[in-house]
């Protein structure tokens, strides 16, 4: 996720409150249906999307969906395809499909080896905000321990 400074300033409060809006329970409802064509639909939207706002603002919508949808009824083909989209270099999509994965619980357990490599490699991502505290948070939910986080060189944190 990226840092925006403008003025010395720095505008990380937005989408620090977004990823927060999006993790604060697995348990909330949005109150509304989630048909198998939208979730569909948005899954390949964040594959093919063609700029990275697009596939961020994507995969944040799919993290709403896994929010309001009882994990049981996410089929292992669909749950699959969720945990091929953190196969990518935008750290903004990652975190959002880490969300995604975490409001499906033990129920995304497939996704754990993944996420495990996935944390190794931006544990020590430079930036105030990266897809590492999502990972974090995934992992929990799913029911795995997340190693502690390593000592990063002081210009990598």
């Amino acid at each position: 996720m990226t840092t925006v400074v403008k003025n010395g300033s720095s505008l990380l409060w937005l989408p620090t409150l977004v990823l927060i809006c999006a993790l604060c329970s697995a348990a909330q409802s949005t109150g509304s249906a989630v048909s198998k064509v939208q979730f569909a639909e948005t899954i390949a939207r964040v594959r093919t999307g063609e700029t990275s706002t697009t596939r961020t603002s994507n995969a944040r919508q799919l993290a709403e969906f896994t929010r309001s949808i009882d994990p049981k009824k996410v089929n292992d083909a669909t749950l699959s395809e969720i945990v091929s989209l953190l196969n990518t270099d935008d750290d903004g999509v990652r975190g959002w499909v880490a969300a995604s994965l975490g409001n499906l619980g033990p129920r995304a357990r497939i996704a754990v080896p993944t996420l495990l490599n996935l944390l190794r490699k931006v544990d020590c991502l430079e930036g105030d905000l990266t897809s590492a505290g999502a990972i974090r948070l995934a992992l929990t939910r799913i029911g795995e321990t997340p190693p502690p986080e390593p000592k990063c060189a002081p210009s990598r944190r």
